[in-house]
């Protein structure tokens, strides 16, 4: 009876144990997102060939289709083509690298394992075909409203070479750079890709631009997106501060660049087919984007009546005022004299009340 006792205690004894000491299945839980170990060429490589492979390799096994989406070179060389190989992963441009430029490579944040742990982190690494890296740099900010802008797209396009594009996003400060840019002229584009297909849609998404001459000197510019308007400009009023000014004041904001290049105006007085008046300039009103500034050759008289024509005015979303719409007519009148009341609302001068 007392062996049966013991045997049973043993069976009993035996499985607990076991249970115990066995290793969870599956080991340990993977809590370490994936990086970039290594890219070539090397990161702050000079002199590197113009056939060279570009290749990245990661701390592991990564989710191949969504890291192609994420990998980017800019300037841009066209589409990229990839190549696999456990971890390491072979990039090939489109088009072949170009001489004395200094190239980005960049894994965007996302970068996710077979666990699917992802990675926050942008890596970047730059790289010259030159003897140097290139000396230009813009940087600066990007906001929306009244909030900084992160994940802004920026293109800064070579206006003397318009197949060199460079492209960078900002960072959750809404701070963007360029660095390691050619001397010339750009023009900086921006705008949030909500579609995320590095296109602007000014119909949907908010953008700015600006055209830039880059020197010796660093750049900083900063943006404020706004959405453009689907509809031409349209002339609403105007406005005469003094004689020799007239303001435009237009019902959309006017492109910074274009806005005015291609414009003409005329002023003539009483109408249309009275005659001209000389204008001197004309300039965006630097407070006011939707006012375009004319100065003129010789005084507005007072309590006359002139007629304005401008055509080839443009909005920020690339519109020309359509034919008539930008055109009006005004009567000058002086601003009184503030502080001296007028004989018409029943003031007294000095004069009249001496003589009471």
């Amino acid at each position: 009876m007392s062996h049966r006792c013991l045997l049973i205690g043993l069976l009993v004894i035996f499985p607990i144990s076991c249970a115990r000491m066995a290793v969870p299945p599956g080991g340990p839980e993977d809590i370490e997102p994936p990086r970039v170990a290594s890219v070539t060429p090397a990161t702050d490589s000079t002199g590197v060939a113009v056939d060279t492979k570009l290749k990245i390799e990661f701390t592991e096994k990564v989710r191949k289709e969504q890291v192609e989406r994420l990998v980017k070179l800019s300037p841009s060389a066209g589409r990229l083509f990839f190549k696999w190989d456990g971890r390491r992963l072979q990039v090939k441009p489109e088009r072949p690298l170009r001489y004395e430029i200094t190239y980005s490579l960049c894994v965007q944040p996302g970068l996710t394992d077979l666990h699917r742990v992802k990675s926050a982190e942008r890596f970047i690494s730059y790289f010259s075909t030159g003897s140097t890296f290139s000396p230009g740099r813009i940087e600066g900010q990007v906001s929306w409203r009244d909030s900084l802008m992160a994940g802004a797209v920026l293109f800064a396009s070579s206006l003397g070479d318009t197949s060199l594009v460079f492209d960078t996003e900002t960072d959750s400060t809404g701070k963007y750079l360029f660095p390691y840019l050619p001397l010339g002229t750009y023009r900086l584009l921006t705008f949030r890709d909500l579609n995320r297909n590095s296109q602007l849609d000014f119909t949907r998404e908010a953008g700015a631009d600006s055209v830039v001459d880059l020197i010796f000197e660093p750049l900083k510019i900063n943006f404020q997106l706004v959405l453009a308007d689907t509809t031409p400009p349209f002339l609403g009023s105007v406005l005469t501060p003094d004689s020799v000014t007239v303001i435009l004041a237009f019902d959309d904001l006017l492109d910074s660049v274009r806005g005015i290049a291609e414009a003409a105006f005329e002023l003539k007085t009483p109408d249309s087919l009275g005659a001209g008046l000389a204008i001197d300039s004309v300039f965006l009103d630097s407070t006011d984007r939707r006012r375009l500034v004319l100065k003129l050759g010789s005084p507005l008289v007072p309590e006359s009546s002139y007629y304005v024509a401008s055509s080839g005015v443009v909005n920020e979303a690339g519109l020309s005022v359509l034919p008539g719409r930008g055109n009006r007519t005004f009567r000058y009148r002086p601003k009184e004299t503030k502080g001296i009341p007028s004989r018409k609302e029943g003031g007294k001068t000095g004069s009249d009340r001496l003589r009471k």
